[in-house]
């Protein structure tokens, strides 16, 4: 398996992973049988691993890079 580009910089994991708390933060003061909560649960699982990982499956397809570095 090849190595994936690193697309995503260090100020936008950051504000991914903010993001990402701010979603599980907001389900903690919904009604914890809301529906939406698993919405929320799976966006900000994805967000925080896409911030792990420095890469981003959409920045990839649109060719956006935010990281310095190549």
């Amino acid at each position: 398996m090849s190595k994936l580009p690193k697309n995503v910089g260090r100020k936008d994991a950051a504000v991914r992973f903010f993001i990402a708390a701010l979603l599980l933060a907001v389900t903690v003061y919904l009604k914890p049988a809301a529906p939406v909560n698993w919405v929320l649960y799976a966006l900000a699982i994805i967000i925080a691993v896409t911030a792990q990982f420095n890469f981003c499956p959409l920045y990839f397809v649109l060719k956006i890079k935010t990281n310095r570095k190549d």
